[in-house]
């Protein structure tokens, strides 16, 4: 029997989705929820098989939904108006800043002092960065803008092809590593941020840094040795000797260092968003905005029209139209009644509670994007407690295991931006995001258990 191509398992995906969207249509006003099931369906599929070109996709999304007329205009284009989209675009701006004023090469090569001509500590290096950064910078998506462009100069600077499996896994390391396994860091991803804010306030039920660190730290310390070694068995690349190559640091050039004062104010004011409240995109906005001015040189003055490609902020904004449509018909909430309700809860507090927990939360996610999963799930975590014997608190430290274990990359915002400003195929991110759930549900979900039992916590 042939194997199933892409084009097939779009045809497919597209086919069942279509069957789902007519028969909406026959229902009438009953059969927005069908059709916003048929379009969500259809464009995800796509989206993973890439079988046609994204835009292309994203377009028809679009266009389905006006057709389609089951939510208003600004629904539909509710991705262009969420700061998500102003922060792709910013990053996509000054990530080709950081490519063509030579930084990323700069930085690069003073991270060979570290790496040498070892590809295994090189992906060390990369994941260690990412997880570092998670410290300082309280957003994943300017994470992943200031990693791409300078893993993709160590790359070269390690005379990888740009299009092999080595610069791949250099890559997508340095992409991932800023988001997964920094979900051990209460300050690091805007989920986690909503979601423990939305237990407080709801609930009376805080976090402190230090105690969510405690928590978090087992699932994240397993998602970070499994990314590590994963990229080293599958991409690892032959390296010559560094100085065989003849690599220098690149010479330092006053364009360079005016884009890293920009950079390191922009970094210095997302550190501190919780003293002035000022929104991750503005600053973003307002870097970009220096960095397009011609006045100071980091980019040329037609690079809007020749190096700065938008079609991945329009890739963007169509996923979260999907979200919103979902949301908007209450697609998420029927779900999650029918899902809650055949649960193997029991009332002991037992793994099996924690695995019922792990699993809703987890498949609810996937019915939005993980900074949207907590504004669906907080609301059940009352009933859940009730149902399992479990505080508020342990509900919620296993529903955040759950929103912080995509099972495909779209779920993950900063994972769509790293699929289209990087090289890396859709297929890459795929297969690490199929791993690291299938290493956490195995293996995490009973290590974090037993590892809150060890401290009391359970």
């Amino acid at each position: 029997m042939p194997a199933l191509s892409a084009q097939h398992v779009a045809s497919l995906g597209v086919a069942i989705g279509g069957a789902f969207t007519l028969y909406g249509l026959s229902l009438g006003n009953a059969g927005s929820v069908w059709m916003a099931a048929g379009l969500g369906g259809a464009a995800i599929t796509l989206f993973a098989t890439r079988a046609i070109p994204e835009i292309v996709t994203a377009f028809g999304i679009f266009l389905t939904a006006l057709a389609l007329g089951i939510v208003p205009r600004e629904v539909v284009f509710s991705g262009f108006m969420s700061s998500g989209f102003w922060l792709l675009v910013s990053g996509i701006t000054l990530g080709a800043a950081i490519t063509s004023t030579g930084l990323a090469s700069r930085v690069s090569a003073h991270l060979l002092a570290a790496t040498g001509p070892s590809y295994p500590r090189a992906i060390f290096v990369m994941a260690a960065t990412g997880m570092a950064l998670g410290v300082l910078i309280p957003s994943t998506m300017p994470r992943i803008i200031v990693m791409i462009p300078v893993a993709t100069a160590l790359a070269g600077h390690l005379n990888l092809d740009p299009d092999g499996r080595g610069a791949i896994g250099l890559v997508a390391t340095a992409a991932t590593a800023t988001l997964l396994p920094t979900y051990t860091i209460l300050t690091a991803n805007l989920p986690t941020i909503v979601h423990v804010g939305a237990m407080d306030q709801l609930y009376g039920v805080p976090s402190t840094y230090s105690g969510y660190l405690l928590l978090q730290s087992p699932v994240n310390a397993l998602r970070f040795a499994l990314l590590v070694a994963l990229m080293v068995g599958f991409y690892r690349a032959p390296i010559q000797s560094i100085q065989s190559k003849g690599i220098k640091t690149p010479e330092v050039r006053p364009e360079q260092n005016r884009l890293l004062v920009v950079l390191g104010a922009a970094i210095l004011l997302w550190m501190t968003d919780f003293l002035h409240g000022i929104p991750p995109a503005w600053v973003a906005l307002t870097a970009a905005a220096i960095v397009l001015w011609p006045r100071f040189g980091m980019l040329s003055p037609t690079a809007m029209r020749e190096q700065i490609d938008l079609t991945p902020a329009i890739f963007f904004a169509s996923i979260i139209t999907v979200v919103a449509i979902a949301r908007a018909v209450e697609l998420d909430q029927l779900l999650a009644d029918l899902i809650i309700g055949a649960l193997p809860l029991d009332d002991g507090g037992g793994l099996v509670s924690i695995y019922g927990i792990y699993g809703f939360s987890l498949l609810l996610s996937h019915l939005t994007t993980a900074p949207a999963a907590p504004a669906v799930l907080v609301p059940f975590a009352a009933t859940l407690s009730e149902a399992t014997g479990l505080s508020l608190k342990v509900v919620s430290m296993t529903q955040i295991v759950g929103i912080a274990t995509p099972l495909i990359p779209y779920q993950a915002p900063p994972l769509i931006v790293a699929m289209s400003i990087s090289k890396v195929p859709n297929a890459v991110f795929m297969r690490l995001c199929l791993w690291l759930a299938l290493a956490v549900t195995l293996v995490g979900v009973p290590l974090s258990y037993f590892w809150w039992r060890l401290i009391g916590f359970l």
